[in-house]
């Protein structure tokens, strides 16, 4: 495990026990999510055996999943995360497979897994391209897979370079390694999510709570309690009618094998 996946597994394995209560936007974006696989589902002539989540989290996509499917037999679930503290909030009995992995070293033998779904995850993937080359080894022939990633220009509120506090990489970094990739592109759209808080305490509390200030660089310029003064100046100026926005800018697309 490289130090990078390590200060994520301790950062989400913290986040863990309030994750879910805190994560409404990506609870919101999931929903929409399996919106989008359940059309699919009803679409296609065969329905998938296998759906992995990449990211799972606390479990709630494939839970919602669980809930909407239309009929029995219900597909293999495996619910994958770096975080063994996000695992356990999952639920064993009558719930998906549990594993700790990396999603860019996946446990599974290869054209294994009919549909991939992740959930504001695959950002904190190190390579694009090494990821999705991996996705595409355990998909079988005509596997789908639907991603909702973060992408730069996300928590520009805080006054810093786009992307700088979750490390996240540009629109068209992840636009090309899809075009180089395998996959073929089936949709692609860019939207953006925002929420609202009363105090900049608050907004870096949520932050904070769902891991997100994570770098893979350590940060340069300021530290300590300047930098925190300097943030809180930012996020007033940045204030909206309703609150200091946390946004995020997204890229929603479904791929096919």
């Amino acid at each position: 495990m490289t130090a990078w996946q390590a200060t994520l597994r301790r950062r989400f394995d913290r986040a863990a026990s309030r994750y879910e209560a805190l994560a409404q936007l990506q609870q919101q974006s999931g929903e929409r999510l399996a919106q989008a696989v359940m059309r699919q589902t009803t679409l296609q002539q065969t329905r998938p055996e296998r759906i992995l989540d990449l990211g799972c989290g606390t479990g709630w996509l494939l839970r919602h999943l669980q809930q909407e499917w239309p009929a029995d037999p219900l597909p293999s679930l495996f619910a994958l995360d770096l975080s063994e503290g996000m695992l356990q909030t999952v639920g064993a009995e009558g719930g998906p497979l549990r594993i700790c992995a990396d999603a860019q070293s996946l446990p599974f033998a290869n054209a294994c897994i009919d549909l991939m779904v992740s959930n504001f995850a695959l950002h904190w993937c190190d390579d694009p391209a090494h990821v999705l080359a991996e996705m595409h080894r355990v998909s079988t022939a005509d596997g789908r897979a639907f991603c909702v990633i973060p992408v730069a220009g996300s928590l520009d509120a805080r006054g810093a370079p786009a992307g700088q506090g979750a490390s996240l990489r540009d629109l068209q970094d992840w636009q090309q390694a899809v075009a180089d990739s395998p996959w073929q592109l089936l949709s692609s759209d860019v939207e953006q999510w925002v929420e609202h808080h009363d105090t900049p305490a608050a907004w870096l509390h949520t932050l904070r709570a769902l891991g997100v200030t994570a770098r893979r660089a350590a940060a340069s310029g300021l530290s300590g309690r300047a930098a925190y003064a300097e943030l809180q100046r930012n996020l007033e100026l940045a204030r909206e009618p309703a609150g200091i926005p946390l946004r995020y800018q997204v890229w929603r697309v479904q791929l096919k094998a």
